[in-house]
This record gives C-alpha cells, structure tokens and sequence, in this order.
C-alpha cells in the first residue's frame, strides 16, 4: 500500500486526506494547531456544486447560508452596480470551522489525522521529497501534499532544481484585516447587504461591508501590506457609507495572508504536490478559494487511481487538470493587476461611462474569463469615447487576458521537462514584464 503525508489539516488538507484514502492510500495527516483552532472563523462564498463534484453531500443546513448579491462601489463612490447573476448567482456563504469539523468528519475514520503536532521539514533526496521529520522522528512517505499555505516554508526549502516557485511576491499577497461588528442599534438595516469597494481610499485594495443577522461582516484589504493607521482610515471611510458597523467587535479583529494570484505554475514534483492556498489556488479578484481546494483533492485522486505512480510524469497529470479546468484564473489575474495599477480615476471613469458593468463584474469576481464580443466592443468605445486612452489599454488587457487563458489551457498533456519549463517560463513571464 502506498503512504501519503498531508500537511495542514485546514479544508483543502482535509479532504485531500479522504480522497487519497479512498483510493487506497494509508494517509497521515498532520496539523500543527489544535482542532478547534484550525481555520478562521468567518464565512468564505462556496459554488454548492462543488460537494456533489467531490463526491460528498452539502454540508449541513446550520453551516452555511444562500449568499446575498454583491454590490460594487468604484473609487470615489459614485457608482454602485448590484450582481444579480453571473458565475456565483448560486453560491452559498459557508462557515469555514464549522465545515472544516464537517470535513474532518468524513476523514477521520479513514485517515490518520494528527492535530498539535507540526511538520518540521522535508526529506529530501536529490530532487525527490522521501518523507517528513516530526519532531526527532524521521517519517518516509511516498507522497508529501503540502497544504501549508500561501507562505508554506516547506515549498521555500525545495531545491531549486524542482522548478518550483519558493516564494510568491509580496504583491501577489492580499493582507486583509477582518472584523465582525455587532450593528449598530436603531440604524435600519441595508437593501445592499454586501458592498465591495474597488481601490476603496484609491489605495491598491479593496473593503468590504456585509450585512448578516445583525453582524456588521467587514474586510479591508492591501495589496503587499497593511497598517493600523490605513485600517482604522478605511474603517471610518466604511462606516460613512454603513452606518449599521456598530463599535462592538464580536470576532475576529486580525490581519490574515491571502493568496490573489494565478496558480503557481509547478505545483507537482517526485513524490511532492502543492494544494490549495500552497498552490495559490484562489479566485485573484476575491482570493476564495475553498472550491478550489476542495476539487484538487479529487483531482489527484482521480490521477492516482488510474496509476499510484508518486513520480512527477505521473503527478504532472494533476496539474493538467487543474489548469485545464482553471486557465481562466490567469487571465482574471493580469485584469486585476491592471485595475490596481491604473490611476483611481480611470476606475473611476470606467465604471461612471458604463465600460464596467454588472456581466463583466459577475464574470471577474467568479473567476471566469471576462469575454468581449466585437459588438459588445463597439458599443464599449462609444461609451468609453471621452477618454480613448483608458479604453485601448482596457482593450488591450482583455486582448493579453485572453491570449494568458489559452496559454493556461495548453499545458502539455504529458511531462517533459524541457517543453514544461518552456510552458512554465511563458506562464510566468506574463506576470514579470
């Protein structure tokens, strides 16, 4: 029987953890934080289909409620455009700890699962990972799934030859505060229940405020870091426009790391695979991820049913999967680096001449390609006739977004190192110019 170590017992651990299981591997998973520790405690959007692809039922009812629709607000304020339909028209709002305890529950009576006890390094020989150290004890493997997070130190130690990237840069890291307020006593509550502000404060970001059974649900977020000072500016800025934040914070209150990035271009080595927010496997205009993370682990288990090879020809598989499935990503990334670099008043401009309406909102925000047919373009250009230089670099970007998806998809259905690394060099130098 093959072994397989899993590190990180959040969602995508979890369930990597039962779909390795079931196609016969002895899995072990270790989780450094104890259980009632292990994910943060808040909602995360969740397409529900996800758990029937997985092969599991919906999590049960008190878990999670029908997502309200988003309401996105530009720079200065002076737009806001509701989605109404769109990719995540379906999704439900799921509270990660209690779905993680879900997870576990459909993992633990077929895989070891160890909490308090962390992972300290890889073994590795040459360019194969053998195993894991815990503690003093040496523990050989054939497989390492890391799902250690977007910072995960063990993917940092790989040897360069592996092709693997070590670390993400900083400004594909979304460090986002988040705070859940008890709302504010005789102030009605909003029609528009979940507001995203763009470039809110015209910093390279965005906040939110989501209104839920008398919570005041609120995010900001920096694109490469964040301070106390620009967190309490942005939170006042909020309660401007939301009067329900109340002063009582009821949770959280704290900065977390958030993976907005394409996928990582080599996720797959000998006897070693990155899942999840290791994989920055996250939706880069939102950073959701659970979906994501949750469909990997069947991915690979589909890949290893078929073969229980832990070699990287035979793991590249999985890669392809998932970036057949999710080149989109790619493109969704180079859009949104292009909205947070442009000045906010383009934005601004954008969104006030309609160029940006509610169809390429819902498309960007769910991660799927954001299309623009000729007519739909021409139609654009009228709009957008006052300032033509914003619109040909718009024009632009969706032109460069499209030519990253196909890209994306045409990963080599087989490894070769050669034509990988050729494949893996045009991904990444999309995003180095």
């Amino acid at each position: 029987m093959k072994t397989a170590v899993i590190i990180g017992g959040n969602q995508s651990g979890l369930n990597m953890a039962r779909c390795l299981a079931d196609v016969g591997f002895q899995v072990t998973l270790f989780e450094k934080k104890a259980q009632n520790e292990v994910a943060f405690d808040w909602t995360d959007d969740v397409d529900p289909t996800i758990f029937s692809t997985v092969g599991i039922p919906l999590p049960p009812e008190r878990t999670y409620f029908k997502k309200k629709d988003w309401t996105f607000v530009n720079p200065s304020e002076t737009v806001k455009i509701t989605v109404h339909g769109g990719a995540q028209s379906e999704d439900i709002s799921v509270y990660r700890r209690p779905l993680n305890d879900y997870l576990y529950g459909l993992a633990c009576n077929k895989a070891t699962i160890k909490y308090r006890t962390e992972v300290n390094s890889l073994i590795v020989e040459g360019k194969k990972v053998v195993g894991v150290t815990v503690g003093e004890e040496k523990i050989f493997c054939d497989l390492v799934v890391d799902c250690s997070g977007a910072l995960s130190t063990f993917r940092a130690s790989l040897p360069e030859e592996t092709m693997i990237q070590r670390m993400p840069d900083k400004t594909e890291l979304f460090y986002a505060y988040r705070g859940f307020f008890k709302a504010k006593d005789g102030v009605k509550a909003p029609e528009m229940t979940n507001k995203a502000y763009l470039r809110h404060g015209k910093k390279e970001g965005i906040s939110w405020c989501i209104y839920h059974e008398g919570t005041a649900d609120v995010l900001i977020g920096r694109i490469g870091g964040i301070t106390e000072e620009e967190i309490s500016d942005a939170l006042n800025e909020l309660k401007k426009d939301n009067p329900i934040i109340g002063e009582e914070l009821v949770k959280a209150g704290f900065v977390s790391i958030i993976p907005v990035r394409y996928p990582i271009s080599r996720m797959v080595a000998d006897g070693y695979v990155l899942c999840g927010d290791s994989a920055f496997m996250t939706i880069p205009m939102m950073g959701s991820g659970i979906a994501c993370s949750l469909d990997c682990g069947k991915m690979l288990a589909d890949v290893l049913k078929r073969s229980d090879d832990c070699g990287v020809k035979n793991l590249w598989h999985y890669q392809v999967a998932f970036f057949k499935k999710y080149a989109a990503f790619t493109g969704v990334d180079l859009l949104k680096r292009w909205l947070l670099s442009t000045a906010a008043e383009n934005v601004d401009f954008l969104f006030e001449s309609g160029v940006i309406d509610e169809e390429m909102l819902a498309n960007g925000v769910g991660g799927e390609g954001v299309k623009m047919p000729f007519g739909v373009m021409m139609k654009k250009g009228w709009l957008g006739r006052k300032r033509l230089g914003v619109l040909l670099q718009v024009a632009g970007i969706m032109s460069k977004s499209d030519k990253a998806n196909a890209l994306a998809r045409n990963i080599p259905e087989e490894f070769d190192d050669e034509e990988a690394v050729k494949w893996q060099n045009r991904i990444d130098g999309l995003f180095n110019r």
